[in-house]
Parts: structure tokens; sequence; C-alpha cells
């Protein structure tokens, strides 16, 4: 597989037309919350790489609507030993969408859409949409913990210039969901949820844990890890799977407003 070089201007490029596309067609009435994550490494000598993550995520809550969308890109490269040249390693975009209807102060019915385009899947994109019911197990001032489920529907685009299949995935899902989010003091929150999408084909899996902690003002450093796990990964052109782990560790710097 040919392995195309990646700049940090090309890839910040993308991520601010993806991040003016989804500003601009978000449905989410005022006021909006956001916050915008940035973080990057890059190492020079013996070895030269760079490492970009970037998000952005818009909230609002009314008495009746809760609504969250989430923009993020993530890019690695590094520099070919022997040639100099730069090898793109990991490159992935991904959005999401979420929109909650309050029945009362602990129940909710939700919709949701997400996509993802992960360049070392095996996959093109994946998309998927679901509908369902969600409770406030815990509904404290300072920690939330919530369940969710309902049916739904994955469409897997396969990337025939890696990936080996007779046809692109398609199956109606059922989804679990959890999240916890605990404001354990002033200035530190942690963060953690828990989504499985099973289907008849293929089941993913998702699970992330974050620690996020005010620097200064509306500055904030958060350090975190997200886990996906596909039971069935697509197949490169050798017969041989995917990994069916994908994970990701990161600390990025954010702003919010």
């Amino acid at each position: 597989m040919e392995i195309q070089p990646m700049t940090v201007q090309k890839f910040t490029l993308k991520f601010a037309i993806a991040s003016l596309a989804l500003a601009s067609t978000a449905v989410i009435a005022e006021p909006i919350k956001g916050e915008a994550e940035l973080g990057i490494v890059a190492t020079s000598g013996n070895t030269t790489t760079e490492n970009i993550n970037a998000k952005l995520k818009l909230t609002t809550d009314t008495p009746n609507w809760a609504h969250e969308a989430n923009l993020g890109a993530l890019g690695s490269s590094n520099e070919d030993a022997d040639t100099g040249v730069d090898q793109t390693t990991a490159e992935k975009y991904f959005a999401n969408y979420k929109a909650d209807r309050k029945l009362d102060d602990r129940s909710y019915l939700y919709g949701l859409t997400t996509w993802e385009d992960d360049r070392f899947s095996g996959f093109e994109y994946q998309a998927t949409t679901g509908v369902g019911y969600g409770y406030k197990a815990i509904a404290e001032e300072d920690k939330t913990l919530s369940f969710e489920i309902g049916p739904g529907y994955r469409y897997n685009a396969i990337d025939t210039t890696q990936a080996i299949a007779e046809e692109d995935e398609d199956e109606a899902t059922l989804r679990l969901g959890e999240r916890y989010d605990w404001k354990f003091s002033e200035t530190a929150e942690l963060n953690q949820y828990l989504t499985v999408e099973g289907g008849e084909e293929n089941t993913i899996s998702r699970f992330g844990l974050a620690l996020k902690s005010a620097l200064s003002g509306a500055l904030a450093l958060r350090v975190g890890i997200d886990v996906k796990h596909t039971e069935n990964p697509a197949k490169d052109a050798t017969g041989k799977e995917f990994d069916d782990i994908d994970t990701e560790t990161y600390a990025t710097v954010g702003y919010s407003f």
C-alpha cells in the first residue's frame, strides 16, 4: 500500500474547512457553548515525527432539548530514516451530532448520527444513525450517570484500495450506551463513556476516559484515552485482518467559549 506524505499545513487546512462546515450547518439553537482542543507533538533529530489532535465541541441545553455536536481530526507522520520522506502513519476524521428530547428530569429520547473516516481501517468511511431512550440513574449537580438503549443503522463503506470485500456493509444495529461525568473539584472533572453497537455482521464497541483540569481562565488541559474494538475488522489485499483494537492516548489544551 502506497502511503502519501501528510504535512501539518494540509492537515490543519482540512480541519479548518470541516470546522467551518459544521459551524454553518449545525442546527443548534442559542445559547451555544463550545470547546476547541488542540494537541501537537513534533520531534526532530534522530527521529522526525509530527502528531496532531484537534477537536471541536458545540453544546446547548434548554428546558426541553439538549444538543451536542462534535468534530475532530487526528494525524501522525514520521520521516523515513532511509529516504527522508514523510510518511503518514495515522489519519482520521470524525463528526457526530446528538439531540435529546427531555421527558422529565431523568428520562429522555435521543436521536444521533455519526461519521468516521479512518484512513488505516480498511473502510472508506463508517456511518451510523439511531434513536432510543435514555435515563439518568444519577442526576446531581456535580455528577451524572446515564444509560441509553435503542435501534440503529450502520453503513461501512469498504476502501477498495486497502481492503478486499465483495460489497459494502450495511445492517440494523442495537445500541447500548453509558456515560459518566463527575466534577470532583472546582477545577477538575472526570468524563467516561461506553457504547456498544451490535449487528448481525459486526459489533463495534467504544470506551473513553478523560481527565480535565483548568489552567487559567478559559484554558484547560485534558488527558485521556479512547479505545475502539471492531469484532470483525476488514481484511487487506493479502487476506490479513486489520487490527481489531484502535487506541488513542492524548493530551490537549482546550479553550472554552
